[in-house]
């Protein structure tokens, strides 16, 4: 047993935390510890006080309350004598009947927990892996007063979740919580002993003239690296951005998708279209989408449209259309909004007529055949996109639309991932990269939006890929092969 003694990132908390605090860390770093010491003082000095910690999982809960254990074991005698014992209530509890306080540690899966009383001090620790994280953290909150103290601390564990969106909207203001964000190398042990390095990469030089770091700081992080791979950033971060990206084992090439993301941040604002000509010359509104258009159509140019279709309800999936340059690959046009089925299938073709009669490629999966249906049987769409299974269950015959499905998706998304690695894919859509930042891998090996996010235009986008690699070429007769 040694004194707690701060390090360099606690003490930087310790002079200035707020009464509303958000702390995005590396792992190890002794906050948890610094927290429970911060409300188990305040619990035990203050009369009436209520302190509440919860832990992401059961294992953790059970942790930290050992700490709480500590504390009080190690307390001087004669401030034990003034509070008085403790009643146990379970093993993650302390009440202290004499001075009417009290000291809880809870799991993030007790959704009632702090319901109907109120809590001086609140930490929410490991908040990025909590499930159900709003509304465990709403209910949690509102018991906590106004001159309450309240700390969300966390890992970074990718973009699609509810601490993410706190911690982002946090920094821009549009919240009470002030942000805290600390590196490894603030913690003096993250270090391995050695001969000076003469090999150091252009980051890792970076990172040395930028932070004075020494060798064996870099020689830790090497050997973290190859620990790690991929989610060493996420448990080491380095800045408060690529912490995120590396966590949620992202389908694409995350560093190409921030590339995109700078670029078009410089790029001017997309024309927005209300209306396109519908197939009897009349204008078709196209509210309560938005079509998008950078580059209006040319002479002589060809054209591919990828659509994923929606059911159009309010607050449900939207549907979404991609328009590629078939010759450059390039993105033209995006049309995104909840709008019906069969209407989505008129927009479509006034989308297809607008851009030289372009190929239109539609999931037909569930609502699609609504769509499709619209297009060829009403709109009479000349150009649709029709699939050909080279397996045996399809026999070669064509099918109109796009299939997504266990046989098909990967070769959808790997197509889109090689396309956006390797530039081929010129996209201008802000919101298609962030899709494509929240577009994982999960544990089960299925490859989807992260829980809360959206893909609508992910898949629009890997559809349109495909018919500008498998569509007939414009201006022939050519059929699909099986035709």
């Amino acid at each position: 047993m040694i004194p707690f003694l701060l390090n360099a990132a606690q003490v930087d908390y310790w002079d200035h935390r707020t009464l509303r605090d958000m702390i995005l860390k590396p792992r190890q770093l002794g906050f948890t510890t610094l927290i429970c010491g911060l409300f188990f003082a305040d619990t035990l000095l203050r009369l009436n006080t209520t302190s509440v910690i919860v832990a992401h999982d059961t294992d953790s809960s059970e942790k930290i309350f050992r700490i709480v254990q500590l504390f009080w074991e190690r307390l001087p005698e004669e401030e034990r004598r003034r509070v008085g014992p403790p009643r146990f209530s379970n093993r993650r509890e302390f009440l202290w009947p004499k001075i009417n306080s009290q000291f809880y540690v809870g799991t993030a899966g007790s959704l009632t927990f702090g319901r109907g009383q109120t809590i001086n001090n609140l930490h929410c620790s490991e908040f990025a892996f909590w499930p159900k994280p709003e509304e465990a953290l709403t209910a949690l909150t509102e018991a906590v007063p106004t001159g309450g103290r309240i700390v969300i601390e966390s890992t970074a564990n990718g973009m699609g979740n509810f601490f993410h969106s706190l911690w982002t909207e946090a920094k821009s203001g549009g919240n009470d919580f002030a942000t805290a964000f600390y590196v490894w190398w603030e913690d003096p042990a993250y270090r391995i002993a050695g001969e000076p390095l003469t090999d150091l990469s252009q980051e890792e030089t970076r990172l040395k003239r930028a932070w004075s770091l020494d060798d064996d700081q870099i020689r830790w992080r090497r050997d973290k690296q190859r620990q790690l791979r991929d989610r060493f950033k996420a448990e080491y971060p380095e800045d408060d951005v690529t912490c995120f990206l590396a966590s949620g084992r992202c389908c694409f090439d995350i560093s190409a998708l921030v590339a995109a993301q700078a670029r078009i941040a410089a790029e001017p604002a997309p024309v927005v279209l209300a209306s396109l000509k519908g197939t009897r010359s009349s204008d078709l509104s196209v509210a309560p989408a938005r079509l998008s258009i950078w580059k209006r159509p040319e002479a002589g140019r060809q054209y591919v449209v990828g659509a994923d279709v929606g059911e159009g309800l309010a607050g449900g999936d939207a549907s979404s259309a991609c328009v590629l340059d078939r010759e450059s690959g390039e993105q033209v046009a995006e049309l995104h909004g909840r709008i019906p089925p069969d209407r989505f299938g008129h927009l479509l073709d006034a989308l297809g007529r607008f851009y030289n009669l372009a190929t239109v490629a539609v999931e037909r999966n569930n609502h699609g055949h609504s769509t499709l249906n619209t297009l060829r049987n009403v709109c009479r769409y000349p150009r649709l996109y029709y699939h050909v299974r080279y397996d045996q269950t399809g026999k070669g015959k064509p099918m109109l639309g796009w299939p997504t499905d266990q046989a098909t998706k990967p070769i959808l998304v790997d197509d889109l991932a090689a396309a956006i690695a390797g530039g081929h894919l010129l996209i201008h859509s802000p919101d298609l990269v962030d899709e494509c930042l929240t577009f994982v891998t999960t544990d089960t090996g299925s490859q989807e939006a992260q829980e809360g996010k959206f893909d609508d235009r992910v898949m629009a986008a890997g559809i349109a890929w495909q018919a500008r690699k498998r569509g007939v070429s414009r201006g022939t007769t050519q059929r699909p092969a099986g035709w």
